[in-house]
């Protein structure tokens, strides 16, 4: 009898750390993960770094969040661009590499700022809270990283609302994209117990 109370309070506890991150992450996003089409207006949108290959050129899940975040600046979604990544990623300043590619894609430079401090993702949105001072943006990543992406910006005072990339469309980036996803849950769970 003690090992089956033993079991189901073991039970609960899982249930508590797995179910209340994955809750708060999408009570936090509801209504927040938009299409380029509706998203508000904001001033900054915030791209997340997402690898870059040997040659120095972005990934393809990278480009992904690039070509997102260029239809939201041509649409004038946003104004300004920060591109937020580790400053070694493959030998190379993956925020380096993201600006370039903006920029040969028609981005004027003066509307792109680089952010290395943004290792992952709440490194990215307390930059962009703090030393950047922003109280709204749009977070620019891959759909199934954007609600905890503008959970953990909200946790921080921002005003965030989400446009995502779809990588589950493109027959390249469909293992990535599921793998992505999956990892998404014990990302959810670090991001609402450890980033406070």
């Amino acid at each position: 009898m003690r090992a089956l109370w033993v079991g189901l309070v073991g039970l609960v506890g899982i249930g508590v750390v797995t179910g209340v991150p994955s809750a708060w992450a999408l009570a936090r996003s509801a209504g927040r993960i938009r299409s380029v089409s509706d998203v508000p207006p904001t001033e900054v949108g915030l791209v997340l770094g997402a690898g870059v290959r040997w040659d120095g050129t972005p990934s393809l899940i990278l480009q992904g969040r690039l070509d997102t975040a260029k239809t939201l600046y041509d649409a004038g979604k946003v104004r300004r661009l920060i591109v937020s990544g580790s400053p070694e990623s493959r030998g190379y300043s993956e925020p380096a590499v993201m600006r370039h590619h903006l920029v040969s894609h028609g981005v004027p430079a003066e509307a792109v700022v680089l952010d290395e401090t943004g290792v992952d993702t709440w490194q990215s949105c307390r930059r962009a809270a703090g030393e950047f001072g922003l109280r709204e943006l749009t977070v620019i990543s891959t759909r199934f990283h954007l609600r905890r992406a503008v959970a953990m910006c909200r946790r921080l005072g921002v005003d965030a609302y989400g446009v995502g990339h779809d990588a589950a469309a493109d027959w390249r980036l469909q293992r990535v994209a599921a793998r992505g996803a999956r990892r998404e849950v014990l990302a959810t769970i670090k991001a609402f117990w450890y980033s406070r």
